[in-house]
């Protein structure tokens, strides 16, 4: 399991998973959703919850977001 760290304030970044590449993700916060993209190889993207310890898979890998305030 892969674990993606997010700060609350930062709407719009990137990061870099061990297992997945370059992810890019935007927070929605009127409807508190996250939508997280990858950006190496093949593009995927996801919209799921925006909570601590919600979890989506990729590529047979689960990433578990951890949010930062």
């Amino acid at each position: 399991m892969q674990i993606m760290s997010i700060h609350k304030s930062q709407k719009r970044d990137t990061s870099t998973l061990s297992e997945l590449g370059m992810v890019a993700y935007r927070i929605f916060s009127d409807t508190g959703c996250i939508n997280i993209q990858l950006l190496s190889g093949k593009q995927e993207e996801r919209t799921i919850p925006f909570k601590d310890g919600e979890v989506v898979r990729f590529r047979d890998v689960d990433v578990r977001l951890d949010v930062i305030d």
